[in-house]
């Protein structure tokens, strides 16, 4: 008995001699992951996601509020990169929360940036200018000038989407300003980009040519190839827009090329696409449609690849999931586990007051205590064992559900792109046509007449439109029947304009699908805000979003 107290005494002094130093290491090991997945969240997202997410659970189990949220607060931003909204916003709500109630003011500057992202991918600019000023007043409260460059890089970018391009270029010339004192060349070349993006929605091509062109030439210096594409893609574009195909053309070939080499899937199909509409452009329709059809090969690789890192953010997420549900569990157990050896603890010691008295009785009790703890061991384990086979169903029933959903979104992905490039190469199609009608002898015009008149009465009655139907009722069920029931009916082609803006696709590529001008895309859209009983100042594009 007693070598038995001096074992346990020596046991209990040497863990309360390690419990200091392991506490203080793991909040340094944590922090030292935290900075590898920082690190690697440019070059190998998904790495870098996988290991924020061990941070944030370490994190948790030891109760470290601001790791918690310099986690979150990555995992968010890298969940943006994805296109996974949803989960991002609540990753950086919770971040701000903690940034917030901690007083760290440079992270929650940070934070709210990642969420104006946010807010702009989701079509609501408005929104998005409010939580980057707020940013910004945070920045120069903390008098850091590098944050306040990126911030109003940021501010111009919005502006630029609300169509308020001298305010736009206000911000982006601060900014580069800003930067320039600072050498820092990377982030000249982007707010360059944005400068030349602006002059190119103001037709100011020049301009916007020579912010392009400088953009180059720093990215060059840095060695930013992913920059670099980018680059290459814009000067074709404003080559090709300023009548200059064939000069455009070598840049977006460029493009091409390199990122075909380096293996960026989304910027080759954008140099693909440019170079069938240089192709367009300069009347070979053979080569034209040739790249155009390389394009949509492309779109469709991009979405294989995006989706399969999508699934592996979301498997990430599950898991997660999965292991707090687990850490709850073990508590509960490791709860009852004590409670079951202070209670055996408590017995031996009742049996060694009262052994002597009543020792034959005791032992009987003793004996039949452990079977019947054994019992209950037992049953735990067949509860735990079903308990673990139900979640693995589970989990093979939601994988295989995403799985169907994925491969329905993808297909209804593939048509629409497949629609809007018909429709796009037809307008170039239609109107070269129109412009041959004043060249050619009346019999050619008569023949060329007819022609427009097919692919007018194409635009009119695209086939395509039950499959495309039949495609999105499967990822978005009851859509139809929902937004019918707010209305006192809706005609297919609003059902169709509604079926499109769920799709989240601009204003352009909505009215190339149609095969409508701009203008009468607007003369529908107020229509259907009419039928849909629309407050002034609520947005069409978020209420149909919310369906």
């Amino acid at each position: 008995m007693k070598r038995l107290i001096l074992f346990t005494g020596s046991t209990i002094i040497l863990f309360a001699c390690c419990l200091p130093f392991s506490q203080a290491q793991t909040p340094f090991l944590i922090d030292l992951k935290l900075d590898s997945a920082q690190r690697l969240a440019k070059s190998e997202p998904d790495k870098a996601f996988l290991l924020a997410t061990e941070v944030l659970e370490e994190s948790k189990l030891e109760e470290l509020d601001s790791l918690i949220g310099k986690a979150q607060l990555l995992r968010g931003q890298i969940l943006l990169r994805f296109g996974l909204f949803q989960p991002s916003a609540e990753a950086l709500y919770e971040a701000e929360h903690i940034f917030r109630d901690h007083k760290l003011s440079s992270l929650l500057a940070q934070v709210n940036n990642a969420v104006g992202e946010v807010y702009y991918k989701i079509k609501t600019p408005e929104a998005a200018l409010l939580r980057h000023e707020a940013a910004l007043g945070i920045y120069l409260q903390l008098q850091d000038a590098e944050g306040e460059a990126e911030t109003k890089s940021f501010i111009g970018g919005m502006y630029e989407k609300l169509g308020s391009y001298p305010a736009a270029l206000v911000y982006q010339q601060e900014a580069l300003s800003i930067f320039e004192k600072l050498n820092l060349y990377g982030q000249l070349a982007f707010v360059r980009e944005n400068i030349g993006s602006i002059y190119e929605d103001l037709e100011q091509y020049d301009s916007a040519y020579a912010n392009f062109h400088k953009a180059y030439i720093l990215n060059i210096s840095l060695g930013d190839s992913l920059r670099i594409i980018g680059n290459l893609n814009n000067l074709g574009d404003v080559l090709r827009k300023t009548g200059k195909p064939k000069e455009g053309l070598l840049y977006s070939v460029k493009a091409a090329e390199m990122s075909e080499r380096l293996g960026y899937l989304y910027q080759q199909r954008s140099a693909v696409v440019d170079i069938s509409k240089a192709y367009a452009e300069m009347q070979d329709y053979e080569n034209a449609y040739k790249f155009l059809e390389q394009s949509r090969k492309l779109s469709d690789l991009v979405y294989s690849e995006e989706s399969a890192r999508q699934l592996g953010i979301q498997e990430a997420q599950n898991r997660l999931y999965a292991k707090n549900q687990q850490i709850i569990q073990l508590e509960q157990m490791h709860e009852f586990d004590a409670i079951v050896k202070w209670l055996l603890l408590f017995l031996v010691g009742l049996m060694c007051v009262l052994g002597w008295v009543i020792f034959t009785r005791q032992k009987l009790k003793i004996r039949s205590n452990k079977e019947l703890l054994e019992r209950h061991q037992e049953i735990l384990q067949v509860k735990e064992q079903l308990i673990a086979t139900e979640q693995q169903n589970m989990q093979l029933l939601e994988l295989k559900m995403e799985a169907e959903e994925k491969s329905h979104s993808k297909a209804l992905t593939a048509q629409t792109l497949h629609v809007i490039d018909k429709n796009q190469m037809l307008e170039d199609i239609q109107t070269k046509l129109k412009n041959i009608l004043e060249e050619d002898s009346k019999e050619q015009k008569k023949k060329i007449r007819n022609l427009i008149k097919q692919i007018d009465f194409n635009f009119s009655h695209d086939t395509d439109w039950e499959d495309f139907k039949h495609s999105f009722e499967k990822v978005h069920q009851d859509f139809f029947r929902n937004i019918q029931q707010r209305t006192d009916g809706l005609t297919p082609a609003e059902l169709k304009l509604a079926s499109l803006m769920r799709l989240n696709l601009n204003s352009k590529e909505i009215a190339s699908s149609l095969g409508i001008s701009m203008d009468s895309l607007r003369i529908s859209r107020y229509r259907l805000r009419k039928k849909l009983n629309l407050e002034k100042g609520d947005s069409l594009q978020q209420f149909i979003l919310c369906i």
